[in-house]
């Protein structure tokens, strides 16, 4: 009788609801995976009530980044979305009663269209005001593409006189665009956390976004060499005065290099009171004035995105620390013959090079300052960018900043190998995405050419390397990584690679994601590797890589020991193509994808 009453206790427990709390926790950690969150909402009523508010904080991430839906269909569901979210406006209780009867959905706006209207009659009276959960004002489609379907006759009437006094020549479907849009924000401004506008917009929202008195982030778009940014500058002051909640800036910026004047960044950055990110990665040469940037509250900074191709010029005024050394001439090539394996490997090959090793590097002034850094991308022009993050480090480990995310670049593959082994003995302890990016080839062949550590990273799980560095890689440094599930290889188009070089990736067997893009040697032998020791690969990419050495059945046979695989990019020579989509439809749980020509996926 005990046992059964034990059993029967079991099976109660078993099948006792999951606490609401618990479920909570568990779509928090899904927010970013839209695809799964929209698939959950019909579950049941709790599921809906809580995946709802994480769907509608950015109701048209929905339809960009969700997987799910094709192109067309995600194009078809725009429309109907943006007229939900333009009837939930109208529930706003101090609404004009008459305003709401209105067909126009808002009195200056052209009349919706019949057709579509009475099609989706469902969404004129939405039983959820789903834009009350609105947060972040981020439009990534245009909004102007369903005007077609929604306001087919928009071309036939023209903006209101006081548009044209505030933003001059504005089209119909641009003042169109912009009301929908502030009536967005104005829904209930106090839960704007995000506002995205591009800057030949920027006059038109000014008066709103000063309302949102809970703005933490702030983006700037298309802003080029003709653009006064005072506007924006003081827009930021002025919320800073009165609510001091702007916490993040992103701005994108010129890329025509052609371009002699273009707007500094120095004020925007200097206006935030409290900063914590800072996303330039689209404004390329931001950190051409990076060590005269003011920051308020440095210590607060923990995120620095700047553009990973462009690197800034090297300082042309000498510095009286440094003497003017000659060309090397034929005694540099015996005393560089004398060093040591070690010296060699350090890249130490050119005095130019070497007289700066005794010296303080300020290339990174502002970055030293940053002390609760966490994600920093950056380009270098120098290899002691970074030396003074290993003198914390060996002075003292507990001084060092808790970098976890590091992206660096540079035009010299010399300079980036020195760099990149600086930062992984300094932040050996937290660093857990690396990216190293060497943009140019090396003019002549270096005595030694070899990038890797001996020491161990306990708590990295992505690294990425492109360009020559990619073919420099230790690959035996891959023991040192126990936790490493991303690896991703990329080479310059004209680095000959290493053919035994893809064998010993073997040596992080707990890896999930494996890309190797360029003129990598693939055998049956490299296959099989793959095959033996990565157990637990989930995503294989193989793009533009050398297969004269690699047979079909080989291939075939390499991917039936990847029994976890669930993602395989493939651009390989066409003979695979046909193979591999034969090799599908034996795997339904595997999606298989090509160079943009063929997809094959089973659900």
């Amino acid at each position: 009788m005990s046992l059964t009453s034990d059993d029967n206790s079991q099976r109660t427990t078993l099948s006792t609801p999951l606490p609401e709390e618990c479920i909570q926790h568990i779509f928090e950690f899904l927010h970013r995976d839209i695809s799964t969150l929209h698939s959950l909402i019909r579950v049941s009523k709790t599921f809906f009530r809580i995946a709802v508010p994480l769907l509608y904080s950015s109701p048209f991430d929905l339809l960009e980044f969700n997987q799910s839906w094709s192109p067309h269909e995600r194009t078809k569901r725009h429309a109907p979305l943006l007229f939900l979210l333009m009837n939930c406006s109208l529930q706003d209780q101090d609404q004009d009663q008459d305003q709401k009867q209105n067909q126009s959905i808002w009195i200056d706006l052209p009349p919706v269209c019949s057709t579509f209207r009475d099609t989706h009659w469902r969404l004129q009276r939405p039983l959820v005001d789903y834009l009350a959960l609105y947060h972040h004002h981020y439009l990534g489609m245009n909004l102007s593409s369903t005007f077609p379907i929604i306001f087919p006759n928009i071309q036939q009437y023209s903006p209101p006189s006081s548009s044209q006094s505030l933003l001059p020549n504005t089209t119909v479907t641009m003042f169109t665009r912009n009301e929908i849009e502030k009536r967005f924000l104005l829904h209930q401004p106090d839960h704007i956390k995000t506002v995205s506008l591009p800057i030949q917009r920027f006059a038109a929202f000014k008066p709103i976004v000063a309302q949102l008195c809970g703005l933490v982030r702030f983006e700037l778009l298309g802003v080029s060499w003709h653009f006064d940014l005072t506007p924006a500058i003081n827009f930021v002051h002025q919320h800073s005065d009165m609510y001091g909640t702007i916490r993040e800036l992103k701005m994108t910026g010129p890329h025509d290099v052609r371009a002699l004047q273009k707007p500094t960044l120095i004020e925007m950055v200097k206006a935030i009171r409290h900063p914590r990110e800072l996303d330039l990665s689209r404004y390329k040469e931001a950190t051409k004035d990076l060590n005269s940037y003011e920051f308020q509250n440095i210590a607060g900074v923990e995120t620095l995105l700047f553009n990973l191709e462009y690197i800034p010029p090297v300082s042309a005024t000498p510095s009286a620390l440094q003497p003017n050394f000659p060309p090397p001439g034929p005694a540099f090539a015996t005393a560089v013959n004398s060093l040591s394996p070690h010296h060699k490997d350090l890249g130490l090959l050119d005095s130019r090079t070497d007289r700066t090793l005794d010296e303080q590097d300020n290339s990174l002034r502002v970055i030293q300052a940053c002390t609760g850094l966490r994600h920093l991308q950056i380009g270098v022009n120098s290899a002691t960018a970074f030396s003074w993050a290993l003198d914390k480090f060996n002075n003292d480990p507990a001084s060092v900043m808790q970098l976890q995310v590091l992206h660096i670049s540079s035009n010299t593959t010399a300079i980036i190998k020195r760099a990149l082994e600086d930062c992984l003995r300094a932040f050996q302890y937290t660093l857990r995405d690396l990216k190293g990016i060497s943009l140019k080839l090396s003019a002549a062949p270096l005595l030694s050419h070899s990038f890797g550590w001996d020491w161990p990273l306990n708590y990295l799980t992505t690294l990425s390397l492109k360009g020559e560095l990619a073919v420099w890689f230790d690959m035996r440094s891959l023991e040192f990584c126990p936790k490493l599930q991303e690896l991703n290889l990329t080479l310059h188009p004209f680095s000959p690679p290493d053919p035994d070089h893809l064998s010993k990736v073997v040596l992080a067997p707990h890896l999930k994601t494996l890309s190797l893009v360029g003129r990598w040697s693939m055998t049956d032998s490299v296959i099989a590797h793959f095959g033996a020791g990565l157990l637990r690969l989930e995503k294989l990419v193989l793009d533009r890589c050398q297969c004269d050495d690699l047979s079909v059945d080989g291939l075939l046979q390499g991917l039936d020991q990847m029994t976890q695989l669930k993602t395989l990019q493939v651009a390989l020579d066409e003979c695979f193509e046909s193979a591999l989509k034969k090799y599908g439809l034996s795997r339904p749980e595997l999606k298989i994808s090509g160079d943009g020509e063929w997809v094959l996926v089973q659900q």
